[in-house]
């Protein structure tokens, strides 16, 4: 499946209507996943929507747009090689497991070069020991997609590719 929220700003840029993206996405939908098509509608509506949102050059207060606009990086995900497990992607990986590193030690830190995190529930500052299997818990959490949308919420992602 395509990077929707991509080619819905591709075809925003080349005029396309609203209908006629929609109608696309609804394709990309039925395509490849196994959902009823009212129900695609409501998700390609939710896109479109959420890229008009997000659109910078719609933004008219300068110091905003000025503080959300981020200079090019003038390197490509696929030339990088980011999100492929590539050179790139360990590289990123690296940098945000620096700029991401607190006083808390976890289970599975950024420094793993993982898009996964774990800590013990023990570890956490604060939480009350109320039996030895509540001690024994780890909660995980996964990020995963956030490298085709590093264009959109830079600030979200902290780092920028086009």
């Amino acid at each position: 499946m395509s990077d929707l929220e991509g080619l819905t700003r591709k075809l925003l840029e080349k005029g396309y209507s609203k209908e006629k993206i929609i109608k696309r996405l609804v394709k990309e939908y039925l395509d490849f996943k196994d959902i009823e098509k009212h129900l695609a509608y409501i998700y390609a509506n939710a896109i479109y929507e959420e890229c008009e949102k997000s659109d910078i050059s719609q933004v008219s207060d300068l110091f905003i747009k000025d503080l959300l606009e981020i200079p090019e990086a003038k390197i490509s995900t696929g030339k990088q090689g980011l999100g492929c497990r590539g050179a790139g992607d360990f590289f990123v990986h690296k940098l945000l497991g620096k700029i991401s590193k607190t006083n808390e030690i976890p289970l599975l830190a950024p420094s793993a070069l993982d898009d996964a995190g774990a800590v013990r529930i023990r570890d956490i500052k604060g939480y009350k020991k109320k039996g030895e299997i509540n001690n024994n818990l780890i909660i995980v959490s996964k990020m995963e997609g956030i490298h085709s949308r590093l264009s959109d919420f830079p600030f979200l992602c902290g780092f920028h590719v086009i």
